[in-house]
């Protein structure tokens, strides 16, 4: 279940969507489109869940359709996704069996309206991109097959960052991989999370420059940093790599400094750690936190 406390004012989802708030109103209340949370002066909030709503039924009439039209489309397209997480997962190998990065965008689209963003990252996302690692390394599927699922993914929790709203004095969480290390989707899933947290994120990517992360954490002053290594590349490249950014995290003792990832946890077994702080699970992150 996504985290209640994040919501958009209606001003702010009329922005967002380019529609009028006498729009949004009327979409609320003539077509029970949406049903925002009614504070207690009275104003409406809305969940991302819903600002997602509302912009799928715009594009739709965008296109070409009636706003009735446009409504029994999306209402008939959420009835075609299972609503069970086993079910969509079958349907998200299905299509990436096929190479259909579009259909699968469209699945992760269609289940975030029905089981929200929490659970769709817990029990959709993260066991799909398990599979789609395990069919790859039993060459079941093909290097195509594998780079579709992925980035199709990658590009939904990306997109999913962008419509989250979080206030701007909200604490900043920077979240990188090592340099070296360019599988930046487990960086993106604790990311949303941290927003559904009610954090600002800001992302660095894929194998960043050697001094990339330094000068960001000097930049901008976050109060977390996840760096992660799902591989053991970045230590192969630079065996100091490890050592460098805990001494690096020793001369910030107010930020916080998280690491995961296999690659990071076989390299600490080697290389033990002092003030970077390995972690698995974003309760892990949350907890090393406070």
């Amino acid at each position: 279940m996504m985290n209640e406390n994040i919501y958009y004012t209606i001003q702010q989802v009329a922005e967002h969507t380019g529609l009028s708030k006498q729009v949004i109103r009327k979409w609320e209340d003539r077509y029970a489109l949406i049903t925002p949370v009614r504070l207690e002066n009275g104003y409406r909030a809305y969940s991302p869940a819903e600002v997602q709503t509302i912009t799928a039924v715009n594009n739709l009439v965008q296109s070409g359709h009636t706003v009735k039209q446009a409504i029994a489309i999306w209402r008939n397209q959420l009835g075609a996704v299972a609503q069970k997480p086993a079910d969509i997962l079958t349907a998200l190998i299905d299509a990436g069996y096929n190479g259909d990065d579009v259909t699968i965008t469209k699945l992760l689209q269609q289940a975030q309206q029905s089981i929200g963003i929490e659970r769709l990252l817990n029990a959709v996302i993260v066991p799909f991109l398990e599979e789609v690692g395990q069919l790859w390394c039993s060459r079941q599927w093909g290097e195509y097959q594998e780079a579709v699922s992925s980035i199709a993914v990658r590009d939904f929790l990306a997109n999913i960052r962008r419509t989250i709203h979080v206030p701007t004095e909200a604490p900043l969480v920077l979240g990188s991989c090592l340099p070296g290390e360019r599988h930046e989707i487990p960086v993106h899933i604790l990311l949303v999370q941290c927003m559904l947290k009610g954090y600002r994120t800001l992302m660095l990517g894929q194998s960043p420059a050697p001094t990339a992360i330094q000068e960001m954490v000097a930049l901008t002053k976050p109060s977390i940093v996840l760096l992660s290594a799902t591989t053991d590349i970045p230590f192969a490249k630079n065996t100091d790599l490890l050592r460098s950014f805990d001494e690096f995290a020793s001369q910030h003792p107010h930020i916080k400094f998280c690491i995961g990832g296999a690659g990071a946890a076989h390299a600490i077994t080697i290389s033990p750690v002092h003030h970077l702080i390995f972690t698995q699970t974003i309760d892990d992150i949350f907890n090393a936190a406070h």
